[in-house]
């Protein structure tokens, strides 16, 4: 049967569709699997050498660094390589690889080793950079002298400045048969870093040594860093030069501060024995490593300072037991405590206060003072002093009631309290508590001052004062870091502390830590024992870090000594911090 004209037509159409169809889809998909091997773009590098010419002499090196700079922000490791050399001539690149930062620079410093039999003459040196299939070079002159010439040489490969300090480097400049004077210079210094040299020009004539100093300057203005310098000597065509690290720090220092109290106060009784005591830490800032010797000044007559210890080294704490004699006069002094190392000196001023022995406004604990009057505007002194033991729940609990009239009660740890200066204070009914906590717990004697100010005229006013159920005699072994740690985002810190000299297990011991950190919650806090136990301490709350509330825990379980680490853990990005302190205090029953 034949097949109509016009049906053909409509199958020929479908079936040229069909096959521009199938044609489209094969060369779509043959284009794409074309284009899926196209790497991402890393983008591209150029490499140079500077200087481009270096000579020397044989048994002797020079370097130069190489260049690697970024094109279309490349950032990937470039591994240098240097060919070309002549026999006897070694090259070392110090990194190897280096990343330039998108659109930027990094240098590596290319060191050429030249042994005793090099032929003299100038040959061509080839430093390679590679990454994947990306190659680039550059060629640099090495010239190779006869052995006449003189040589620089410099004691190590680093050194440091300190910022706002000088420095000296010794320089010897060695002939060979060489009588022409040598000029010197340093090269590579950072801005706000001078040099100056002691003798220069050098003339070490033949087979002779030459010494001169170098001096580095760091002005206040000098940035920390790590800086690589070049000491160089020139005459005629012939330069020497020796690399060298130049480290530009801060001055290295101490400071010192009060532990519990935010001004170091204290008071002392006349004939009371040690009834006075101060703690004060010596903490560490930019690698400080001298001792620290503490004395006092301006003490007045009858009154003595003795030190445990008087010595620090390099840093640490320090308590300062106050004693006054029958011929101590009464009164309010101010003196000094003198902290003293070879190179710095720091004074902090000390308010003291020397009581009575038989004083009739010391109050005993936990018996109220009764039918107090007062006019309005007057004030009413008292003192109460918690005796010396170690007190790991001390409170003092302090409160007053104004009887017919109005007051209010100013409390005050150390010296007497004003209207603007005090630790705590109440305007309210005999059932209003003004209470004073002690953090650290002190186990030293402790004076504290309350003064009753009349708002209105006073009749039949109350007060009393009561040490904290807490108190104890249990002895006390305090350990304590001060050092700085600094806390990056998604790190973990460990700072250490050594416990030695104690006995048996850790009882009952609190911890605590000072932090400065811009996001409390990225921090997780433990303290880790000498067996490697966890005890969670912090878990990224919102809590107060600087500084933190004590927490007590059982180490009954524990062997005392060894080291114990405090660790900071902050997983979370948007913020850095830093350990400032910690602390962790042993108490236990013998």
């Amino acid at each position: 049967m034949a097949i109509p004209l016009q049906r053909l037509r409509v199958f020929a159409q479908h079936v040229c569709a069909f096959a521009l169809l199938a044609l489209a889809t094969t060369t779509g998909a043959h284009a794409q699997t074309q284009a899926s091997p196209t790497a991402i773009n890393t983008g591209d590098f150029s490499l140079g050498i500077d200087p481009g010419n270096v000579a020397t002499s044989r048994e002797s090196s020079v370097f130069a660094y190489v260049v690697v700079t970024s094109i279309d922000r490349f950032s990937r490791p470039a591994v240098l390589t240097a060919s070309g050399l002549p026999a006897g001539v070694t090259a070392s690149f110090s990194p190897a690889s280096i990343s330039p930062p998108p659109s930027g620079n990094a240098r590596s410093r290319l060191t050429l080793a030249i042994a005793a039999g090099v032929p003299a003459g100038t040959y061509p040196i080839t430093v390679s950079g590679k990454y994947d299939k990306l190659v680039r070079s550059a060629t640099a002159n090495l010239t190779v002298t006869a052995d006449s010439g003189f040589k620089v040489t410099v004691s190590g490969t680093q050194h440091i400045t300190y910022i706002g300090g000088s420095s000296q480097v010794p320089i010897t400049v060695t002939g060979n048969d060489f009588s022409d004077p040598v000029m010197l210079s340093v090269a590579g210094l950072p801005a706000g870093v001078t040099a100056t040299f002691g003798l220069n020009p050098v003339s070490p004539r033949a087979k002779a040594a030459v010494n001169s100093t170098l001096t580095l300057k760091a002005s206040a203005q000098a940035q920390q860093g790590k800086y690589p310098i070049t000491i160089s000597g020139a005459s005629g065509p012939i330069t020497r030069g020796v690399p060298m690290d130049l480290y530009v720090n801060p001055d290295p220092d101490f400071t010192l501060w009060t532990i519990g109290r935010s001004r170091a106060l204290v008071a002392v009784t006349q004939q009371a024995g040690i009834s006075g005591w101060l703690e004060i830490n010596a903490r560490p800032l930019h690698a400080w490593n001298q001792p620290i010797a503490f004395s006092m000044e301006g003490l007045p007559p009858g009154v003595t300072a003795s030190f445990s210890p008087a010595v620090v080294n390099p840093y640490g704490p320090t308590s300062i037991a106050f004693t006054a004699s029958t011929d101590a006069s009464i009164g309010s002094y101010e003196a000094t405590l003198v902290a003293t190392a070879a190179s710095k000196t720091h004074r902090l001023p000390v308010q003291l206060t020397v009581l009575p022995y038989l004083d009739a406004n010391r109050l005993a604990n936990d018996l109220t003072r009764v039918g107090i009057t007062l006019k309005a505007g007057e004030s009413l002194l008292f003192n109460v002093m918690k005796p010396e033991g170690a007190a790991p729940g001390f409170y003092l609990n302090t409160q007053f009631g104004p009887g017919t009239g109005a007051g209010t009660l100013y409390v005050r740890e150390g010296a007497p309290p004003t209207d603007t200066e005090y630790h705590c204070r109440t305007s309210g009914v005999w059932s209003t508590f003004c209470r004073v906590d002690r953090d650290p717990h002190a186990d030293f004697p402790l004076t504290y001052f309350l003064r009753l100010k009349a708002r209105t005229d006073m009749t039949g006013a109350s007060v009393m004062a009561t040490y904290g159920d807490g108190y104890d005699a249990r002895p006390r072994a305090v350990f304590a870091n001060p050092a700085d740690h600094l806390i990056n985002d998604n790190t973990v810190v460990e700072s250490p502390l050594t416990v030695a000299g104690l006995n048996g297990n850790g009882g009952i011991a609190c911890i605590s830590y000072r932090l400065s950190h811009p996001h409390r919650t990225d921090l997780k806090l433990e303290l880790i024992a000498p067996d490697g136990k966890a005890y969670l301490l912090r878990e990224h709350s919102n809590g107060p870090i600087n500084p933190s509330p004590e927490q007590t825990l059982d180490l009954t379980d524990k062997v005392a000594n060894g080291v114990w680490k405090l660790r900071v853990t902050d997983d979370v990005s948007g913020g850095s911090g830093t350990l400032l302190h910690w602390t962790l205090d042993f108490f236990r029953k013998d």
